[in-house]
């Protein structure tokens, strides 16, 4: 997390408390099922933290727990195959987000809270892994060679509601060259080697383990705010206009065609105030100044694989549920409140493709 400009100082929270009511702002600049961008205005920095802990921390997902290994005549571990297998992102789009979610035709329970004796088609799915190797030369041991045993299988669901592997086959490249680029390598036989395990699959959140985790990116920047005092730039001699723009590592910077500094690429910014110390070289202390807007945070979330475990769009809107229910129930146990509504599961409007500038109702 960057800090605050240590040469020009600042406020981590600058909203005038008990004056007026916050009124958070999301606007969408970017959505797709791997990458979401969106912008969050009109609030400080421990509801933007606090989004981003709810997207990382609290949305659930799929992942292997138990690993039954029945036959393994390959060089690695049993502990080390166990691990592995807990590691193989699992489709988990209909699993389910606060406990409104959850009933016979949707949703998983987290196997600690469901009521069966040793797992059931509301809380668990299981896999099996059985291969042997017939040939003379190295097999690889992909994900694509697991396969689901039915034995929890939920009635009424469809195949795309199924827990499956990830990332799936793809259909417009060759198989051998698929399992090659895009298998998830679990181990290797050697001729007539065997490996055999029967999983079971949960739901969690990445709380209690990083294999839960649905995001590979989740990230905010501030909105940086760079004044330059154009008349002590003009005192500078040209070599040292140019050493002041190649200061900045991320090339924020340059000179434009009548050899004036200018602000080029604003949002490349990463507070590292070496603009700020080449003015204090210079003798000039107050020919830059940069700081944050406490107010205006630039999201970022990106998905494990183009399939999941969940889009990008669904873990944003997992979030912001979450988060919501969250507070619900700090009212209820605060001040009795009911819980009479909550945000609901599907937006009301459905998002056709990416956006620039949509509201926050395609989330």
């Amino acid at each position: 997390m960057a800090s605050l400009s240590y040469y020009a100082g600042g406020d981590w929270m600058t909203f005038p408390y008990g004056k007026e009511p916050r009124t958070p702002k999301v606007k969408v600049t970017l959505a797709t099922p791997q990458l979401v961008k969106f912008e969050l205005t009109e609030t400080d920095v421990s509801v933007a933290n606090s989004l981003r802990r709810v997207m990382m921390a609290e949305v659930p997902t799929m992942a292997i727990e138990i690993v039954n290994i029945i036959d393994n005549e390959t060089v690695i571990f049993d502990e080390f195959l166990a691990h592995r297998m807990g590691l193989l992102p699992l489709t988990s789009h209909y699993v389910g987000d606060i406990p409104p979610d959850f009933g016979p035709s949707r949703g998983f329970n987290e196997y600690k809270d469901c009521n069966c004796f040793d797992g059931c088609g509301y809380c668990t799915c299981e896999f099996e892994l059985d291969v042997v190797n017939p040939e003379n030369k190295i097999m690889n041991v992909t994900h694509f060679d697991i396969t689901e045993t039915k034995k929890y299988k939920r009635e009424g669901w469809t195949e795309e509601q199924e827990v499956k592997p990830l990332p799936f086959r793809d259909e417009t490249v060759d198989e051998i060259e698929d399992r090659r680029e895009n298998g998830v390598l679990i181990a290797k036989l050697k001729k007539d080697q065997h490996l055999r395990m029967i999983c079971q699959a949960r739901k969690g959140i990445p709380k209690y383990h990083a294999k839960y985790m649905p995001t590979a990116t989740t990230i905010y920047q501030y909105q940086p705010e760079i004044k330059l005092r154009d008349d002590l730039t003009e005192q500078l001699s040209l070599d040292d206009k140019i050493d002041f723009v190649q200061s900045c590592p991320r090339k924020v910077f340059d000179l434009d065609i009548e050899d004036k500094v200018y602000v080029k690429n604003l949002m490349d910014c990463h507070f590292c105030d070496e603009c700020v110390a080449k003015a204090k070289v210079f003798g000039k202390r107050e020919m830059v100044k940069v700081r944050m807007d406490p107010s205006k945070f630039y999201f970022t979330v990106e998905s494990v694989t183009p399939n999941g475990p969940r889009s990008a769009i669904d873990v944003v809107r997992a979030g912001l549920r979450i988060l919501d229910y969250k507070f619900s129930l700090f009212l209820r146990d605060a001040y009795g409140d009911e819980i009479k509504e909550h945000l609901p599961l599907e937006p009301k409007t459905k998002f056709r493709g990416p956006a620039p500038g949509a509201s926050a109702s395609g989330l």
